[in-house]
């Protein structure tokens, strides 16, 4: 790799962890050789980029990159920095992701970006879907607490169809309940053949405490397409993206312990 992919790595790797890096990290997680993640760490240092910790010998970013992270937070909205997680996403999976939000009791589409794979989910911005019958809905709806959505739906889920007949999601209250507190545990909703027959759906929601936004955004593939062992993958890889926005706007979704 160049050192510019190599630096990145490095920074990536710090973003993903959450923590200061060492030249171990670097060998163990990154299989680079030990020559070369001792040079790279201290040219970055060298560079202005990372800071060494003097009593654990580990690297943090430097207060530059701190500086540019404010850049960026001044000046990215929340739904642009969905987008770019989806951009990125897309590129490494090549399925169909959306940007969505509350409106009622439904969920709102808002952004789309396309997947490159042939056989790919689409519906176009402005569509309304059943909030608790899909993965963006319900870790939207999964930030509120259970008291919140009893009130929010005092007469039960109305049952979903599609030309006629009942498809899939929730059939209950306490079942949709149940299901909220899986996406708080696991920070990361699931819906499979629900809102959108045929449709698997992983999403992730954020919030920013300034602006008082909270979106969700979301992989989407054709239900049956993956193993379940595959579909957690990029669930996580999901919730990956959805932290490191969560921490860089404050949200306290992300920011506080699990």
């Amino acid at each position: 790799m160049s050192i510019l992919e190599t630096a990145t790595a490095v920074l990536r790797l710090m973003a993903a962890r959450q923590a200061e890096v060492t030249m171990t990290d670097l060998v163990e997680r990154l299989d680079m050789p030990k020559s070369t993640a001792s040079r790279v760490l201290k040219q970055m240092a060298e560079e202005g980029l990372l800071v060494r910790n003097p009593t654990t010998l580990a690297y943090r970013p430097s207060l530059l990159l701190l500086e540019l992270s404010h850049l960026v937070r001044a000046s990215t909205p929340l739904i642009e920095m969905c987008a770019q997680a989806l951009d990125e996403l897309g590129q490494e999976y090549g399925h169909t992701g959306y940007v969505s939000v509350l409106d009622g009791d439904d969920v709102v589409v808002l952004r789309v970006r396309p997947g490159s794979q042939a056989l790919r989910a689409m519906t176009n911005p402005g569509h309304r879907l059943a909030s608790w019958a899909t993965s963006t809905g319900r870790s939207l709806l999964a930030r509120e607490t259970d008291d919140q959505i009893r009130a929010r739906f005092p007469d039960g889920l109305p049952t979903l169809r599609e030309n006629g007949q009942p498809i899939g999601g929730p059939a209950t209250l306490d079942a949709l309940l149940k299901k909220l507190q899986t996406v708080r545990d696991l920070r990361y909703a699931v819906a499979e053949n629900e809102a959108l027959s045929g449709v698997c759906s992983v999403g992730c929601a954020v919030a920013d405490p300034n602006s008082g936004e909270c979106l969700s955004f979301c992989m989407t593939f054709p239900a049956a397409m993956l193993p379940a062992a595959e579909i957690q993958a990029i669930a996580q890889r999901v919730a990956s993206h959805a932290e490191l926005i969560g921490r860089s706007v404050g949200d306290p979704f992300w920011t506080s312990p699990r």
